[in-house]
């Protein structure tokens, strides 16, 4: 599974998921922008994926900010001329039971996982289109498939999320833009540990195990379609 001579954006590739999709397009062949708030942690992934030989331009963003989600695609087309896989992996989950749920989380929640997505691949869809295609990956969540009762907010902004991709794909047939919405079930991330302080994180999900499957979705040939991809641990599974 190669990416040579490509160029992949990924958002919340500071750390978790994002970073380890960010080092496995980077050891398939291709250059990458890494987008996060924390500088620090641009710098260091930044330093591996140039550690593998790849050219890495590490853009610090908040993606509440649309003119800084604009910023950031241009900056990628400006460092690299183009972008041919977009990663909108950046996300927020922060639960509450219904009638405790602040409206300003609700703003947040839906300002990173769905309107950031949103505003990136409107930026760069039309050059997607002149480069000859793409893929987009929206990572998204088994959350999105099926909801509890303790995370409406961010089920109902990865419920929306998917939505999304599926008009992506379907709008990118002509022009061979591929749309994927990965929905991974719970992965070992910092962002998972503050919500389940308790949970054992050897039981479920890694990082790893999801940039390896968004690999495989980006290598995908055009007349290939996957619209959704759903990873879950094997709960009998022993090894």
């Amino acid at each position: 599974m190669r990416l040579d001579g490509q160029v992949a954006l990924v958002t919340g590739a500071g750390r978790g998921i994002g970073r380890a999709c960010a080092l496995a397009f980077a050891n398939a062949g291709a250059d990458v922008v890494v987008a996060a708030r924390t500088t620090s942690e641009l710098e260091d992934v930044r330093g591996d994926i140039m550690a593998v030989g790849r050219r890495c331009a590490a853009v610090p963003t908040d993606l509440t900010e649309e003119s800084q989600v604009n910023r950031l695609a241009d900056e990628a087309l400006a460092a690299f001329g183009g972008v041919d896989v977009l990663v909108n992996n950046a996300g927020v989950a922060i639960h509450h039971a219904v009638p405790d749920i602040p409206t300003d989380v609700w703003d947040l929640t839906m300002a990173v996982n769905v309107r950031a997505p949103f505003l990136l691949t409107r930026r760069l869809w039309d050059h997607m289109v002149e480069r000859g295609g793409g893929c987009i990956l929206n990572v998204a969540s088994v959350s999105g498939k099926r909801a509890g009762a303790g995370n409406a907010t961010y089920s109902a902004s990865k419920y929306a999320i998917i939505g999304f991709t599926e008009s992506l794909s379907k709008a990118g047939r002509e022009v061979n833009i591929r749309a994927c919405a990965v929905c991974p079930g719970p992965v070992a991330t910092v962002m998972r540990a503050g919500n389940n302080p308790t949970e054992d994180p050897t039981g479920i999900l890694t990082p790893n195990d999801i940039a390896e499957l968004a690999l495989f979705v980006a290598t995908r040939p055009a007349r290939v379609v996957l619209q959704e991809a759903v990873m879950e641990l094997n709960p009998s599974w022993s090894g």
